[in-house]
């Protein structure tokens, strides 16, 4: 049995049989953001269209090339003129799928949906297409021992934008992948850790002023203690996940700075996890146990 896949085109359903996720991005530019469908909706929505419409926003006037221009765009892109847009193709994806979802002889009728929502360049009178692609949600794999991470490659061209390109560009760096390792780190100097591939990146570990042996106690944990990860300065993805992270330690009372943290000064770390864009909170953040270096 095929797997259950639906591709929009500006409103219009697919014909043909769409390829995987992975393979519809690595077939096309253009700007994207990948989310999850839950019963109980699109979970953080208005983020992920926020995002979309700023990664596009950005290709658009940048790095055309990147959505499938051959030169910038001359109009702005705004959040509100591609929100409709992309809207509307997302209603007549997820009820699409959702009647193929229950049909007979489908036993996936109650799981969640990955929605890749993508604005690429078209030969139509505005330039811009959107498309929606969906699937039935698999959850990520780590492992009980977490996720294995290998520093494999340096920053994103674009940093600030989410876009398909990267899907094939990053396969290069999967010949340095060791075994094992789950996710591939990013680094411009071998020592500070931007982001992962697909992920961004932090890490638990003891402020500067605070690196001694003096033993610690349960009053003093929250001062001596630190969350770091990097600043969207330094070139990377502001992640919808990373920004819930900076949000919940800032209402927790939680120290966070952002700078890029220093594999140099790993003896400081007391764990390290990432977030993913199409996890929830609790599946996206993985504890790292296993820090595997490979530059």
């Amino acid at each position: 049995m095929s797997p259950l896949v639906v591709l929009v085109a500006d409103g219009a359903i697919s014909p043909h049989a769409p390829p995987s996720a992975a393979a519809f991005l690595e077939s096309t530019p253009g700007a994207y953001t990948t989310a999850r469908a839950s019963s109980a909706g699109l979970l953080w929505w208005p983020r992920h269209l926020l995002r979309l419409a700023d990664s596009a926003r950005i290709l658009a006037h940048s790095h055309p090339h990147l959505l499938g221009l051959p030169v910038p765009l001359p109009r702005i892109l705004s959040t509100a003129s591609l929100e409709p847009l992309v809207n509307q193709s997302v209603r007549v994806g997820v009820h699409e799928m959702r009647r193929r979802m229950l049909a007979p002889g489908e036993c996936c009728s109650g799981e969640d949906m990955a929605l890749t929502a993508l604005v690429r360049a078209s030969g139509a009178k505005d330039g811009l297409e959107v498309c929606i692609h969906l699937g039935v949600y698999v959850p990520p794999v780590f492992g009980d021992a977490g996720a294995r991470l290998a520093v494999a490659g340096s920053g994103r061209e674009a940093a600030a934008a989410k876009y398909a390109s990267w899907a094939r560009m990053r396969k290069s760096m999967e010949k340095m992948r060791p075994p094992g390792a789950t996710e591939l780190l990013l680094t411009n100097d071998g020592d500070h850790i931007l982001e992962g591939s697909i992920t961004n990146f932090f890490v638990v570990c003891l402020k500067e002023e605070h690196q001694s042996n003096e033993p610690l106690s349960v009053q003093t944990m929250t001062d001596r203690f630190e969350v770091q990860t990097a600043p969207l300065s330094d070139g990377i993805l502001p992640g919808i996940m990373r920004q819930i992270v900076i949000e919940a330690c800032h209402d927790l009372g939680i120290p966070i700075r952002k700078v890029s943290p220093s594999w140099s000064k790993r003896e400081s770390w007391e764990e390290a996890f990432i977030t993913s864009k199409k996890s929830s909170f609790e599946s996206g953040v993985c504890i790292c146990w296993d820090i595997v270096i490979f530059i």
